[in-house]
């Protein structure tokens, strides 16, 4: 695959991402955390490797790909899905979850980061440092802000708790992105598939653990559909093959719309209201990843 298709797919990817937060949201509280989460990648796994297997193309791409790639980018996956889905599900009100979605799209900056020191791409240290701060800054505003404006006691309980869990879930797929193109360049094509299978099963076992209750309707069906093959299967394999063969700090950067996308879908389809502050705080994640785009560039 060219590397123009290939970043194409990516941008796709991101497309996708931004409905992730608002509908998991909405189906989480159907099913419970967990076993929304388990329900989609499940079934997202279980399609794609169906689907490599009867290609004749699982069994070679577990004997050929890189250890390495398997098990660090299987690990930061399914770490990066528990973070994420636990920051989302987990928050108390819906307008946390506005929190979560922004710390979450810290990952594009944090890749760029991430590229600069373990790939060797070449950086402005001065842009990288002014977009992460800037992206930071974001974040605390999200956190910290409400109707009535900035306030710094918002930092406490499970507010804090779910921007720390979502930016912990950033850090892991920000480095999976980076071991993707570290590790699975020279093959791994339908590798995504076998990691969703993965972390579909510990988010099932979680499930079990937590004793969770569920409830099927017609609108959960629809949703969990929905997450299973657009924000799940599609979007993850796209980024996949986009991280591995692509233009990562194209794709990456690009990606710094997605917490606005995100953010406004979250709006409209939680009904949440978003604070002026938060906007600003939305605005200036976007900013962030813009500025350390400019500051980095492939070695």
């Amino acid at each position: 695959m060219s590397s123009v298709r290939a970043t194409a797919l990516g941008l796709a990817a991101v497309v996708l991402w931004s409905t992730t937060v608002a509908v998991f949201r909405s189906l989480a509280e159907q099913l419970g955390v967990f076993s929304a989460g388990a329900l989609a990648y499940l079934a997202a796994g279980f399609i794609g490797c169906g689907v490599l297997a009867a290609r004749g193309r699982l069994q070679p791409l577990l004997r050929e790909a890189n250890p390495r790639y398997l098990a660090a980018c299987g690990f930061l996956m399914t770490a990066y899905t528990l973070l994420l889905f636990a920051a989302v599900g987990f928050a108390e009100t819906r307008a946390q979850v506005v929190v979560a979605a922004v710390a979450n799209y810290l990952w594009p900056a944090l890749t760029l980061i991430f590229s600069v020191a373990l790939l060797g791409f070449k950086a402005a240290l001065p842009g990288l440092a002014v977009g992460t701060i800037a992206g930071v800054s974001g974040v605390v505003l999200a956190v910290c802000s409400d109707a009535a404006g900035f306030r710094w006691d918002l930092f406490t309980g499970s507010n804090a708790t779910t921007a720390l869990l979502a930016a912990a879930g950033a850090v892991c797929w920000a480095l999976y992105s980076v071991a993707g193109r570290r590790w699975g360049a020279g093959g791994g094509d339908g590798a995504m598939a076998v990691f969703l299978l993965a972390a579909g099963f510990v988010l099932l076992v979680v499930r079990f653990l937590r004793g969770e209750q569920s409830q099927l309707t017609g609108r959960t069906l629809l949703e969990a559909g929905y997450m299973t093959v657009f924000p799940t299967l599609l979007a993850y394999v796209w980024w996949d093959i986009a991280a591995r063969r692509g233009n990562l700090a194209l794709i990456a950067a690009a990606s710094y719309l997605t917490p606005l996308l995100s953010v406004g879908v979250t709006w409209y389809y939680l009904d949440v209201p978003i604070a002026p502050l938060q906007w600003v705080g939305v605005g200036l994640v976007v900013a962030g990843a813009a500025a350390s785009k400019l500051s980095v560039r492939a070695a």
